[in-house]
């Protein structure tokens, strides 16, 4: 055997290889075949039944005292008369596990001959890559299949771990979202969205003496993908569940295009983050620059915070008039009712505009004020004339019984999705924001659900892409992305989105995190701004409560600025009203200091977040979890220096000590924010 390991096969007395930094594969005295290097042993049954008998990373065994009893994979076939079964493990003839390489690395491989005509002839195979000094194990899958069948989806792999005692699961979810777990009952992350911004999954525990597992699918073109927890009792089930794509499955095999690693590291989840997935992301098209090395139009660089105009009429422009006095200029504007139809209706027909709107955009402009207006970047209104009159049901994403994915929202009003890939949604996409910025003098358009609402499968005929899932989703949103870029929209013209899934990332000047859910039973996480703080534009945090003076806004808004967001995205009729005079204070001595740091929040890196101690009360934040009034972050700026970000969120200053510092005393004033060197 070749590559650049060596593989050897020995008869193992032992499982714990921790001197061998060299991958060894072979079998132990009980006949079992072992895959081990110096960070991680698997042990695989060698009877005539599958069983991923253990799992050993750090000197702890990971699986149930009984193994992972789940079945490994599942996959559902169609063939060419309509056979639809979905096929698992037990309904197939198990051959055994047998040492192979896989790309050069000792592997092993488990294979099933599933019957799909007549004989079980039509193999599953799962390998199980460790190279040398590979910190993790990779899992891949793949199967024969006969011909003009395909298979449409799979779960792989899913692998039972014993529960961390009181742990919590870390999701992928906007911000990033941490879990209480129970006994029964799931957890899902759906990718790429908001509800799955990234490709990972964590359980940890909270406590810090039982460590981290780590599940992460290494797709580096973005495929859509659901993972999910399964908790049994003491055990939880880690698992993907993939719509297939036909093309996956040319030429008589199916291949799974991307590996799935996981692993145990005895360290906290921001560790395992940092170690593991900060790295891999990093390596992705979408990650590999720094914001300043991208070209990022310079007022999103220097727009420390937003607000959010609803109504293109007399009594906005008053507030908004107001509020641009009070909080100078470069003010960020997301302007959301400016088309002629209510809201979520008559889409992608936003024109005419409404009476004035044009005189508002030049107005707000001449005030030094930016303005981006609302269009929607994915749906298609069926009832409107355009639909009809351009045929747009070609446009629309089917399924797989050939009907539209057809979705609600408040206004009612149906509303299909359009697949990205398709040649008129494209242009549909081209002519919208080039006869925005054109007619309407914006300084860029803001496309909603782009980096928000899922992906799809689709399987139209005619849209140039294989049928089903994969990656051709975000594909196609990236190639029309950069297509308008290059083809109309000038270097001082920005493009922003909804959401924050990663692999659109380096296609938007910005990102709103908004839809980030936060209630009693979990808490929202910096576990974005821990791996892409320093690749990405993001402002927002959730959205804004109409009552803001009861301490919410004040609390979004330092958090906003310690995870390193652009601040804001208020209705300026809301923060202008003299009830909420503190709120607006905060969010202008904010925005102030964020702008004098730029060093740190354009282009440094987030690193944790802390709590002060001294005088620092907790205050019950409602819709949140009790928090102390001074929160704190330590952050890297570009030059690779560290400094500690206090605020204060209370109305009187607030003499607090860092933890681990010193014990230095910092005074941090009412409403306000310090910047404190890491010595």
């Amino acid at each position: 055997m070749t590559g650049k390991a060596t593989l050897t096969i020995a008869m193992m007395t032992g499982l714990v290889l921790a001197s061998q930094a060299r991958t060894t594969v072979g079998h132990n005295d009980a006949g079992d075949l072992v895959l081990a290097n110096g960070n991680a042993s698997l042990v695989f049954s060698g009877g005539k039944d599958f069983l991923f008998k253990e799992f050993s990373m750090a000197g702890r065994n990971l699986l149930p005292a009984s193994g992972s009893t789940a079945h490994p994979w599942q996959l559902t076939y169609r063939g060419p008369d309509g056979e639809n079964p979905l096929l698992m493990p037990r309904w197939g003839v198990y051959r055994g596990t047998e040492i192979t390489e896989y790309e050069g690395s000792p592997a092993v491989k488990a294979v099933w001959d599933m019957v799909l005509e007549d004989t079980p002839r039509w193999p599953v195979t799962m390998t199980v890559v460790l190279p040398d000094d590979a910190e993790m194990p990779s899992f891949h899958i793949d199967a024969s299949v006969p011909e003009g069948w395909v298979i449409t989806d799979l779960e792989f792999p899913r692998v039972t771990f014993r529960q961390i005692p009181d742990g919590k699961a870390v999701m992928p979810i906007a911000y990033g979202c941490e879990y209480n777990m129970s006994r029964e009952g799931q957890l899902q992350t759906r990718y790429p969205s908001v509800t799955g911004s990234m490709q990972l999954m964590m359980m940890h525990d909270p406590a810090g003496r039982n460590g981290t597992v780590f599940f992460a699918p290494r797709d580096r073109d973005g495929g859509n993908k659901v993972m999910r927890m399964k908790m049994e009792g003491d055990n939880v089930t880690f698992l993907q569940e993939v719509v297939s794509n036909y093309d996956w499955s040319d030429g008589g095999r199916f291949t799974l295009p991307y590996g799935i690693e996981m692993g145990f590291n005895p360290d906290t989840w921001q560790a395992t983050a940092l170690k593991w997935y900060r790295p891999w992301a990093l390596d992705t098209k979408w990650a590999r620059d720094n914001v300043r090395d991208r070209k990022i139009a310079p007022w999103i660089e220097n727009a420390d915070m937003w607000l959010r105009p609803g109504d293109a009429d007399e009594a906005t422009m008053e507030a908004l008039r107001k509020a641009l006095k009070y909080y100078g200029k470069g003010v960020g504007l997301h302007w959301y009712y400016w088309h002629n139809y209510p809201f979520d209706t008559h889409y992608p027909e936003y024109f005419p505009a409404k009476p004035g709107f044009k005189d508002m955009v030049a107005e707000t402009r001449s005030l030094g004020a930016f303005v981006t207006p609302y269009i929607n970047g994915r749906l298609w209104d069926p009832a409107t004339p355009s639909y009809k009159a351009e045929n747009a049901k070609e446009a629309s994403c089917r399924k797989a019984d050939g009907t539209l994915y057809t979705e609600v929202y408040s206004s009612k009003v149906l509303n299909t999705v359009t697949c990205p890939a398709s040649e008129l949604w494209q242009k549909k996409l081209h002519y919208l924001n080039r006869y925005i910025l054109d007619s309407l003098g914006t300084d860029g358009v803001y496309m909603d659900q782009i980096g928000c609402a899922p992906a799809e499968p689709c399987y139209a005929d005619n849209h140039g892409h294989g049928k089903g899932g994969g990656s051709w989703w975000p594909d196609a949103y990236r190639h029309v992305l950069t297509d308008m870029r290059q083809s109309f929209y000038t270097a001082d013209q920005a493009m922003s989105t909804e959401e924050n899934a990663e692999p659109y990332i380096d296609k938007f000047d910005m990102m709103l995190i908004v839809n980030s859910p936060h209630a009693g039973y979990m808490r929202m996480v910096p576990l974005f701004p821990l791996i892409y703080s320093d690749r990405c534009v993001y402002s927002g945090f959730t959205y804004i409560p109409w009552k803001i003076n009861d301490g919410s806004l004040r609390y979004m808004t330092m958090k906003s600025l310690l995870w390193g967001s652009q601040l804001g995205w208020v209705e300026p009729k809301l923060l202008m009203n003299d009830a909420n005079r503190n709120e607006a204070l905060m969010l202008k001595n904010l925005a102030e200091f964020r702008k004098k740091n730029h060093d740190i929040f354009f282009g440094g890196r987030f690193i944790n977040e802390f709590i002060p101690e001294g005088d620092n009360e907790i205050f019950n934040v409602p819709n949140y979890q009790p928090v102390h009034v001074v929160s704190g972050a330590l952050w890297s700026d570009i030059k690779g220096k560290n400094y500690y970000i206090l605020v204060n969120m209370s109305d009187r200053d607030r003499m607090v000590t860092i933890p681990g510092a010193g014990g230095k005393a910092v005074r941090v004033k009412a409403f306000n924010a310090v910047r404190v060197a890491k010595h």
